[in-house]
């Protein structure tokens, strides 16, 4: 399993299922949206909104100065997912040995951050947040995903 998640070559040559690629361009697409919109970049509507609507974080509470650093530090986050989102499709598009640790570093991060926001919670406006449902979803995804990346389908073990 180690040689799935670390190729000595990092090459296209994919030993998983298919479906796996297909639900990581899917996962990196949403990511990637999540992220241009937490960076600031969407015409529609700024990070601090993207704050306050969809994580439910009471900017209108805060000092100026508190306000602004919570919504760059949101921003800083969603330069730093790019960067994790960009190094996905490289991997999707040229290095598809490298997806199953795509999908581990992926699963570590939205770990993590679940772990950290439940060890440090805040208030928010209402506890029917959109982002605990979705987060939780997207750590199910990331894990299957990274278990089929893992696995190889019973016709490509006959073949090789």
């Amino acid at each position: 399993m180690l040689s799935r998640i670390f190729p000595k070559q990092i090459d296209n040559d994919f030993r998983g299922y298919k479906l796996a690629i297909w639900l990581l361009a899917l996962l990196l697409l949403f990511k990637t949206s999540i992220s241009v919109n937490a960076v600031g970049w969407n015409p529609l509507m700024t990070s601090g909104e993207v704050l306050q609507r969809a994580d439910r974080i009471p900017l209108d509470t805060f000092g100026a100065n508190a306000a602004d650093t919570a919504v760059l530090l949101f921003a800083v986050w969603g330069v730093t997912h790019l960067v994790l989102n960009l190094l996905g499709f490289i991997a999707l598009v040229r290095y598809r040995t490298m997806i199953p640790l795509i999908y581990l570093l992926m699963a570590i991060d939205h770990i993590g951050r679940k772990a950290a926001t439940d060890a440090f919670p805040i208030l928010r406006v209402s506890d029917g947040t959109v982002s605990v449902p979705v987060n939780l979803i997207l750590i199910a995804l990331l894990l299957i995903g990274f278990g089929m990346s893992l696995t190889t389908p019973e016709r490509r073990e006959g073949a090789a």
